[in-house]
């Protein structure tokens, strides 16, 4: 069946309404497609696609009983936010930090709930999922090719995507400064969840396989750790996935995937271990272990110490948005921290930061219900994997507060309950209901 709709060329009126649906399909791909393989490489581009394909959708999306669930939770996040900005104003913020805040946490969450809903709506979870499986192979590929140019070229061959692009392989380690790594996170977790959604045998072994040699050869323990995190999710979620049947298709659908999960992690590892002389696993694995032991490194527990005394300071209750603590992380944006979860609760307080996971709560309350029941199917499943792994993975990297990176945890929300429509109608446009 094609991507586009062509079903009403035969009646002009229905022909431009058909034409201009394929315009907001194209537009919702090109912005998930950017945000995903090269995230902030071209970020003025990038805003402009998702501002763009924002625009477009809007009128087209139907309004749905979870998109009106998660709207709700929005504008309570709207109204905290407003808040929180004058607080933080009288507290003597800057005025980039307000602005950065209604880009950050008001704009650019409503433009990915509108992307999200336009994703279930014209394409439906199943293609969706087959796509990001699609661009974890073009993520993979942009990582390889990055190495190569980088080792042979030198660093003029890439800065083009990134100013600061550097990769290190000495003493035994491997890493490199790729933005890519911060979608492979999800897309890792996805993939480790629910691996039977390749629909090649022999993608089931290698996708997984190249996950793992790119998480080792990373640097980054936040994509290291997506890896179990995606694992151990599958491993419970799929055998809540309906219509698995007896045992056996139990065994195929839980315990088949975690072998072979298994099997090509170890294949890898030994792998490198024989082949490339210049890593040391010990190294890496040991430099993983200390990173996550110390909830991210030397400087991210400082940092976590200092916004754990703030929220002390201020009794939970918040000190505003752009007011930073005594600990500077950024010269430039000192209000900023990597700890997402405890820089939130330090600017707007406890009970501002539940307001903020309003949409995340609805979710997860609803993911248990669906599971409860045996009612997942394998893309609620992927979905999760990858959803829990940027969610960890928030508390050492400040993902939730790019607009970029913004999809990996509004669109698993979306997906998840928006029911897709019928390509034999146009979409009602929201504001018209």
């Amino acid at each position: 069946m094609s991507y586009y709709d062509t079903s009403y060329a035969h009646d002009p009126r229905q022909a431009d309404r058909a034409a201009a649906r394929n315009v907001v399909k194209v537009a919702l791909w090109l912005a998930l497609a950017i945000s995903v393989v090269i995230p902030h490489s071209f970020q003025l581009v990038s805003a402009l696609l998702i501002f763009g394909a924002t625009v477009l959708t809007l009128p087209a999306i139907e309004r749905d009983e979870w998109l009106d669930r998660i709207l709700l939770t929005y504008f309570l996040g709207v109204v905290l936010t407003s808040v929180f900005i004058w607080i933080g104003t009288t507290n003597g913020a800057p005025r980039n930090a307000s602005t950065q805040t209604i880009l950050i946490y008001i704009l650019s969450p409503f433009a990915w709930i509108v992307l999200g809903t336009g994703l279930a709506q014209f394409f439906g979870i199943e293609r969706l999922v087959q796509w990001l499986i699609r661009f974890t192979w073009w993520a993979l590929i942009s990582v390889a090719l990055f190495f190569w140019a980088f080792l042979t070229i030198g660093r003029q061959a890439v800065t083009f995507l990134f100013a600061d692009a550097n990769v290190n392989v000495s003493n035994g380690f491997a890493g490199a400064n790729i933005l890519v790594y911060g979608s492979l996170i999800f897309l890792a977790g996805g993939a480790f969840a629910q691996p039977t959604l390749v629909k090649s045998k022999w993608g089931r072994l290698l996708l997984p396989a190249g996950l793992v040699l790119c998480a080792i050869t990373s640097g980054r323990s936040a994509f290291a750790l997506a890896v179990p995190i995606g694992f151990i999710t599958g491993l419970v979620l799929r055998g809540r996935v309906a219509h698995q049947g007896p045992t056996i298709s139990f065994g195929r659908a839980v315990v088949v995937p975690a072998v072979l999960l298994t099997g090509a992690a170890l294949a890898v590892t030994v792998a490198i271990g024989v082949l490339l002389h210049t890593i040391d696993l010990t190294v890496i694995f040991q430099g993983y272990v200390n990173k996550i032991a110390s909830g991210g490194g030397e400087v991210r527990t400082e940092q976590a110490g200092a916004l754990w005394d703030g929220i002390r300071e201020t009794v939970g209750l918040g000190a505003g948005h752009g007011v930073g603590v005594s600990y500077i992380r950024n010269a430039d944006y000192p209000w900023r921290y990597e700890n997402v979860p405890l820089a939130t609760m330090y600017r707007v307080g406890l009970l501002g930061t539940l307001i903020y996971c309003g949409p995340f709560f609805v979710y997860g309350f609803a993911f248990l219900g669906r599971a409860s029941r045996r009612a997942l199917s394998p893309e609620d499943v992927y979905m999760m994997g990858g959803f829990l792994s940027a969610a960890v993975a928030a508390w050492t990297n400040p993902y939730i507060e790019s607009f970029i990176f913004q999809w990996m945890f509004f669109v698993p929300v979306m997906s998840f309950a928006v029911h897709k429509v019928s390509d034999k109608r146009f979409a009602t446009p929201i504001a018209a209901v």
